[in-house]
């Protein structure tokens, strides 16, 4: 009788643990994804959640996409329970699935590749907890810069194109600061290119610790960064520039045996400064400050094209 026992006991045992990692498998499997898998954005991670999902270049579309060859109201995704089914709204240029021009709705299956008229693309996969969170380090990884951890320069250009289309849709405002740390060069020089890299890095660390969350760092090359600042109107952007030039001013960087002190000059720019302005003409604007702080005695923060 012992033994009959024992052997039920391991027969429950292992069925148990069976419906257990099922039970774990369905809990896990339960985010749905679109990665884009082409364009300025690519790696980028987005994760579906609400029952109906408006696609398109509108103000009211959840999923926005700046391309003009997308229609306003361009596609909508439908969750039904466990699914996901896409639809087309009589978009301009069409949607596609795997291929196939989409006509009424389709079921989407894990893995497959969405279209939205000419040029956005995406994969739809359907994936476990682990899954999301390494391809949203990968995606995080390929828009980082490795030294300083601020966003690189390729997220920087796409991120201004996206605010100011959003800005503009929305009636707002927004703004971009540059800044350049002041005769760099001469560090490298002095004390070799580790402790330029130990200022860089201490630099970033401190100007991110006067942003809010929403606005974004980014390294726009060599000693100089772009921050993007949404919501944000140009006096709004010289105090966020006067704080970041105060700061790094006040920053001692240590490196090995070495104390080191660096400034920044500054230049600010908003999109309310020229009609239809594009990300190069605002990253342009606060170029051209910046450079006539650097001209007029550096450190020093500089918001207008007024001449003091």
């Amino acid at each position: 009788m012992e033994e009959d026992w024992r052997a039920t006991d391991e027969a429950t045992a292992v069925v148990n643990l069976k419906d257990l990692r099922k039970a774990m498998a369905a809990v896990r499997q339960q985010h749905h994804l679109l990665v884009h898998i082409q364009g300025s954005e690519l790696g980028r991670v987005r994760e579906l959640k609400s029952l109906e999902l408006l696609i398109g270049r509108g103000a009211d579309a959840e999923l926005w996409l700046s391309d003009d060859g997308v229609s306003r109201k361009h596609a909508r995704l439908l969750r039904e329970g466990e699914h996901y089914y896409l639809e087309d709204l009589g978009s301009a240029n069409g949607t596609y699935v795997q291929g196939e021009k989409l006509k009424g709705r389709k079921l989407l299956e894990d893995g497959a590749q969405i279209q939205i008229g000419p040029s956005a693309v995406f994969r739809y996969s359907i994936t476990d907890d682990d899954q999301k969170a390494l391809l949203e380090q990968l995606y995080s990884a390929s828009v980082t810069d490795a030294l300083t951890g601020a966003r690189n320069r390729e997220y920087m250009d796409s991120l201004l194109a996206t605010e100011l289309s959003y800005a503009r849709r929305h009636g707002n405002t927004m703004s971009f600061v540059i800044f350049d740390l002041d005769h760099f060069k001469n560090i490298n020089d002095t004390h070799g290119h580790p402790a330029g890299d130990a200022v860089l890095v201490q630099v970033a660390e401190a100007v991110r610790g006067q942003l809010r969350k929403e606005d974004v760092l980014c390294r726009y090359g060599g000693e100089e960064f772009g921050v993007v600042l949404r919501s944000i109107d140009l006096p709004g952007a010289h105090a966020t520039g006067e704080r970041i030039r105060a700061v790094i001013e006040e920053l001692l960087v240590k490196h090995e045996d070495l104390t080191l002190r660096v400034t920044a000059s500054v230049g600010c720019a908003n999109r309310g400064e020229k009609d239809d302005i594009t990300p190069a003409d605002i990253v342009s604007i606060a170029d051209a400050r910046l450079y006539r702080a650097k001209r007029t005695g550096r450190n020093r923060v500089i918001s207008s094209d007024e001449r003091t």
